[in-house]
């Protein structure tokens, strides 16, 4: 038996899960979404954590219908394209919102939200979304 959700790579994502925390580097700037001691494009290893703001432009969207066993009983689910003030982009569920009110340009805002649950070892994973905001 598989089990889809694995604690020690949950674990080390933590930072970008419940702190939408990057590692930018401080010789290029480019952001670095993953844990690492190397800039993924110069090699450097001057790696500064910084938080990302709670609050992006959407870019583009769609709406997931094919997914994995893991995400199987939350599908379909939408996904945006998100980019911040200054410039970095990611890509991220959307919640709390149908897909016929979506429109470039809208602001997000992330909220924490149920991921996904492992059938198997019961694991819940707990990271942010991005919905509308909320006057």
């Amino acid at each position: 038996m598989r089990s889809g959700i694995r604690p020690q790579e949950h674990w080390r994502a933590k930072r970008f899960r419940y702190r939408l925390e990057v590692l930018r580097c401080s010789s290029c700037g480019t952001v670095n979404m993953t844990p690492r001691r190397v800039c993924r494009r110069c090699r450097s290893t001057s790696l500064v954590p910084e938080r990302l703001p709670e609050r992006a432009r959407l870019l583009a969207f769609t709406e997931v219908k094919s997914t994995t066993d893991i995400h199987e009983e939350t599908a379909p689910y939408l996904v945006g394209l998100l980019e911040f003030e200054d410039g970095t982009r990611i890509v991220a569920q959307l919640t709390d919102v149908d897909y016929e009110e979506l429109r470039p340009g809208m602001e997000m805002e992330a909220v924490v939200r149920k991921i996904a649950q492992d059938g198997e070892s019961g694991v819940i994973v707990y990271g942010f979304k991005f919905r509308p905001v909320i006057a």
